[in-house]
């Protein structure tokens, strides 16, 4: 993961003159998959939960990216594949909510239809997020205090974190995600780095 500084904005995905569906789709998955992953865990408290959000948010990534490569209204395909991780993440945050309010979350295999993988395509499959022997070997005695440190921030100091530092979204895109202003994504940040800082250096 690229280290991200917690002022400024972040660059455009890249990508953006791609101007075929399924490629934007299969490097989106690339891409941006574990940082979902990490991002609706984080929200659920519930990995395979987690996983289920973010299988909705690819398939409808599916439905949009061919949506918009059919169309010839704004914005282009290129266009959209630039701004896609705001997208992504905002999709992504929508369903989440959406199983919070419902506490019983559908699996997604009782949710899709007999026909949708074959309509879909295999590029919106998400793979096993499981952690291989590498990560388990990861798995440090740091690891484990910053782990801690997170989980005592407040749920909005976890979320714009996960954005900025994750995601590597923009302070003005972090604002698209969640509602907030830019200001208050500035003093979530601050305030939880602050707290991570603490937390740290009296561990």
């Amino acid at each position: 993961m690229p280290a991200q500084s917690l002022s400024g904005d972040s660059g455009a995905v890249a990508g953006a003159s791609d101007d075929d569906p399924s490629d934007v789709i299969a490097r989106a998955v690339d891409e941006h998959q574990r940082s979902l992953l990490a991002y609706a865990a984080g929200l659920l408290r519930d990995p395979i939960a987690a996983q289920d959000a973010v299988q909705e948010t690819f398939l409808q990534l599916c439905r949009k990216a061919r949506q918009v490569a059919s169309s010839d209204d704004p914005p282009t395909l290129g266009e959209f594949a630039a701004r896609l991780a705001p997208w992504l993440f905002t999709v992504c945050r929508t369903r989440v909510i959406d199983m919070q309010r419902k506490k019983t979350p559908q699996s997604f295999s009782s949710r899709q239809g007999p026909t949708e993988p074959a309509e879909l395509g295999p590029e919106a499959i998400v793979s096993d997020p499981g952690p291989t022997p590498a990560d388990a070997a990861q798995a440090t005695e740091e690891h484990r205090l910053v782990a801690d440190s997170i989980s005592g921030l407040t749920p909005k100091q976890r979320e714009v974190l996960q954005l900025r530092m994750q995601a590597g979204l923009s302070y003005r895109e972090i604002a698209d995600v969640t509602g907030l202003t830019t200001s208050n994504v500035g003093f979530h940040l601050h305030q939880a780095v602050a707290s991570l800082r603490k937390q740290l250096v009296t561990a």
